[in-house]
C-alpha cells in the first residue's frame, strides 16, 4: 500500500486563516515550501488534504499525561468507576478551568475547522483540482461533511450549547461566534449527512479501508436523528431515521461478538467507523493516514490508548477505570458478554474489552511500558444503529414486535459467541407497552455498548434533557462517597479562556 505523505495538507490548514494588509507583508513565496496558494491543485494534494483530516481524530485517542480525553466520555456514566476520583467520576467537581474540557474543545473546532477549509476548497478549485477524477469532488466533500458532523455531535453531547462554525473563519469579525442554541449542532449535522450519504463509496478498496462511506454517514444520520427526535418529541425525527436504516445494505453483525473489539478483526461487516489506530514506524495497517518518515513522523503518534484498563503506565498511578457492580450485575450469569468484556471476578483491571486479559495480542500493544495500541477504537457499529432503530420504531408508535426482533438478533449474536451456544440472553418476550420497550432497549444498549465510546453517558443524558429519568437521584455508583450529580452537569462547561476571550460566548448555566 502506498504510504501519503500528510505533513504539507496538515500545515496548510492552518495557513492564511485571518486575512492580512497587504500594505504590510511581502509577497514572497517560501522557497521549495508549498503555500495555501499553489498547493490544492490535483485530486493528491486534495486527497492528502482530506487525510488531514481524519489525522485530527488520533487527538482524541492518543496517551496524553493526565490529560487523555477518552475519560471526558467514559467516566461521567454508571459503567465505569476511577479509584481515585477526580472532576469526571465526580461531576459537581467539574469546572470551566479543567484542562481536559479546554483540549476537547480545542480538537474539536480545530478537526471543523479542517473540514470547512477543504470545503472551501474543493468548491473554489474543483474546476481545475478534478480534471482527471472529477467524481472525487464529491467523494471528498462527503468525507468533510461527515467528519464535521462527527464533531456536531460531540459537541452536543459535551457542551450543548458550543458555537455552531459552518464556514472557513478569513475575518477577525467572524472569529467570535456565539452559542448555538437548542439542537441547532444536531441540525447541521443532519444536514450534513444527508448530503454526505448519497456522495460518499459503498465501499472503499482494501489501501483504503477505513475510510467513511455511505453506510458510515447513514448510521451516524439514524443516530444523530434518534437522539434528537429524543428530546424534542418530533415524531418525524423517528420516520426519517427509520427510512435511513432501511436503506442501509451490505452491513450485519459480525458473526462473533469479540470480533469488534480485537485488532485482528478490525474494518469488518459490522463496523461503520472506526479511528485508524496504526505504527508510524513500521505500517503494515491502515497505513493511507500515515505520514511522514519512519524517522520523523509528520501527525505524531496514531496509537490507540487504553492505559485506563490496564495497570499501564506504571508512571501514571490512580487513572484506573473499573466496571461498576451495577453495571456487572446488570448481566446474566451466562450473557457471554459479561466475561468476553470483563472479569468480574477482580476488583480493579476488571475491564477487557479491547485489551484482552493480559493486554496481549487483541491489542496489539506497540510500547508496553505506555499502553499504546493498534487495536481501533469503534466510534460507530451496526449493532448500535440497529438499537437505535428499535429505539426509533417504539418511539413513533411502530411495531413492538418489530423493534424487539431487532433485540434479539444482537441477543442472539452475543449468546453464538462462545462454543458450544448458550442459552443465555434467550430471545425476550414482545412487552405489553411501548415504555417496557424502551427500558429494554435501554439495557439492551448498555450491554452490548459498555464501555464504549460514552454510549452510556450520552444515553442517560438525552434521556434526562427528555424528562424520562432524573440524573440528580440516579444511582451512579461510584466509588466516591461525596458523589453529586448537579442540574448544570448535564451540560459540561465551556473553557473558562474561551468564554472570557469571546464577546459573544455565554458560560453554561451553573458555572
Amino acid at each position: 500500500m502506498k504510504k501519503i505523505v500528510l505533513i504539507i495538507a496538515i500545515g496548510l490548514f492552518f495557513t492564511l486563516q485571518f486575512g492580512c494588509d497587504e500594505d504590510k507583508t511581502l509577497d514572497i513565496e517560501p522557497i521549495g515550501q508549498p503555500t495555501e496558494s499553489n498547493f490544492f491543485r490535483n485530486e493528491t494534494e486534495m486527497t492528502q488534504a482530506v487525510f488531514g483530516v481524519y489525522q485530527k481524530l488520533s487527538f482524541f485517542y492518543k496517551f496524553q499525561v493526565q490529560n487523555f480525553l477518552q475519560r471526558t466520555d467514559l467516566l461521567p456514566s454508571d459503567d465505569l468507576t476511577r479509584n481515585n476520583s477526580g472532576p469526571f467520576e465526580n461531576l459537581s467537581l467539574l469546572d470551566q478551568f479543567d484542562s481536559r474540557i479546554g483540549l476537547t474543545y480545542q480538537y474539536t473546532y480545530q478537526l471543523i475547522a479542517r473540514a470547512n477549509t477543504l470545503l472551501q476548497k474543493i468548491e473554489e478549485n474543483e474546476s481545475f483540482a478534478y480534471t482527471n477524477q472529477p467524481e472525487l469532488a464529491n467523494v471528498h466533500r462527503g468525507e468533510a461533511l461527515f467528519l464535521r458532523s462527527l464533531m456536531y455531535l460531540k459537541l452536543w453531547n459535551t457542551f450543548g450549547t458550543a458555537p455552531l462554525v459552518t464556514e472557513r473563519i478569513v475575518d477577525l469579525g467572524n472569529a467570535f461566534p456565539p452559542n448555538s442554541v437548542g439542537t441547532q449542532l444536531l441540525d447541521q449535522a443532519v444536514q450534513d449527512l444527508t448530503e454526505a450519504q448519497n456522495f460518499l463509496p459503498d465501499v472503499w478498496d482494501d489501501a483504503n479501508l477505513g475510510r467513511a462511506t455511505s453506510n458510515s454517514a447513514k448510521g451516524l444520520l439514524v443516530k444523530v436523528l434518534v437522539f434528537r427526535g429524543s428530546v424534542t418529541g418530533n415524531n418525524a425525527d423517528f420516520a426519517q431515521a427509520l427510512t435511513v436504516f432501511n436503506s442501509m445494505s451490505g452491513v450485519s453483525l459480525a458473526p462473533n461478538y469479540t470480533n469488534n473489539f480485537d485488532a485482528k478483526t478490525e474494518n469488518n461487516i459490522e463496523s461503520l467507523f472506526e479511528f485508524q489506530a496504526a505504527r508510524n514506524s513500521d505500517p503494515k495497517i491502515n497505513d493511507w493516514l500515515l505520514s511522514g518518515t519512519d524517522d520523523f513522523p509528520a501527525n505524531g503518534s496514531l496509537n490507540a490508548f487504553y492505559g485506563y484498563f490496564s495497570p499501564l503506565p506504571s508512571f501514571i498511578p490512580g487513572v484506573t477505570y473499573t466496571a461498576t457492580s451495577s453495571l456487572l450485575n446488570s448481566y446474566e450469569d451466562d450473557d457471554p458478554r459479561l466475561t468476553l468484556s470483563f472479569n468480574p471476578n477482580e476488583d480493579i483491571f476488571n475491564v477487557i474489552k479491547y485489551v484482552g486479559e493480559e493486554y496481549d495480542e487483541i491489542a496489539e500493544v506497540t510500547d508496553p511500558g505506555e499502553a499504546l495500541s493498534n487495536n481501533n477504537p469503534r466510534i460507530l457499529r451496526y449493532a448500535d444503529v440497529m438499537l437505535l432503530a428499535a429505539e426509533a420504531i417504539v418511539r413513533s408508535n411502530g411495531s413492538l414486535d418489530q423493534a424487539i426482533d431487532l433485540v434479539n438478533q444482537i441477543r442472539e449474536r452475543a449468546r453464538n459467541s462462545v462454543s458450544p451456544p448458550s442459552a443465555i440472553p434467550a430471545n425476550l418476550a414482545v412487552p405489553a407497552t411501548a415504555q417496557e420497550a424502551l427500558e429494554i432497549i435501554f439495557n439492551e444498549r448498555r450491554l452490548e455498548l459498555a464501555v464504549e465510546e460514552g454510549h452510556r453517558w450520552h444515553d442517560l443524558r438525552r434521556r434526562h434533557i427528555a424528562g424520562e429519568i432524573d440524573l440528580t437521584t440516579w444511582d451512579f455508583d461510584s466509588s466516591d462517597p461525596t458523589f453529586q450529580f448537579l442540574e448544570r452537569n448535564i451540560n459540561f462547561p465551556l473553557p473558562d479562556n474561551e468564554v472570557v476571550e469571546s464577546p459573544n460566548l455565554n458560560q453554561n448555566d451553573g458555572y
